[in-house]
């Protein structure tokens, strides 16, 4: 496995293990919130990941994304953006996937570190990202947990209107 810039030709195939990544975590929403939230909440998630992946992955963003590269092909990926705070700029993990083929190997745990080591360097202070506390969501929290992240529980509330 190596760690690369994004191409082009990576959109398609890292759009499509976003999608098989993050299934069962939208499984998961579905079965907390209920069809009908969940249709208003998330119905399109699909679509809202092709769009997100598309934007982070565009010129004014590409720079801090990385691709987990195994065997020639996406294994996986780390998107971060840097925000201002209040005692330096801060890094925000924004998106994180692994293939779920490869999850468990220590892809995420390198990425992670990569996308720390990126955001040390353009000056940040603190790195911080954000996940579910659902089931789904374990190897997420087990993955930042290794790298050196500490957890601050919040919950999440929807209702439909």
């Amino acid at each position: 496995m190596h760690l690369r810039t994004f191409r082009a030709d990576d959109l398609e195939a890292l759009i499509d293990l976003t999608v098989r990544a993050f299934r069962p975590i939208q499984d998961g929403i579905r079965d907390q919130l209920g069809p009908e939230l969940f249709a208003r909440q998330n119905g399109q998630w699909q679509q809202d990941y092709r769009d997100t992946l598309t934007e982070l992955t565009g010129p004014e963003h590409r720079h801090r994304f990385l691709v987990a590269d195994l065997d020639g092909e996406p294994a996986g990926y780390a998107a971060w953006d840097v925000h201002p705070g209040p005692a330096g700029p801060q890094g925000e993990i924004m998106l994180l996937a692994v293939d779920p083929r490869h999850q468990r190997c220590g892809l995420g745990r390198a990425l992670i570190d990569a996308a720390c080591s990126a955001m040390r360097a353009a000056g940040c202070v603190v790195a911080w990202a954000s996940t579910g506390g659902d089931d789904a969501h374990a190897a997420a929290r087990a993955a930042y947990a290794a790298g050196g992240f500490t957890p601050l529980p919040t919950v999440f509330y929807s209702r439909v209107l």
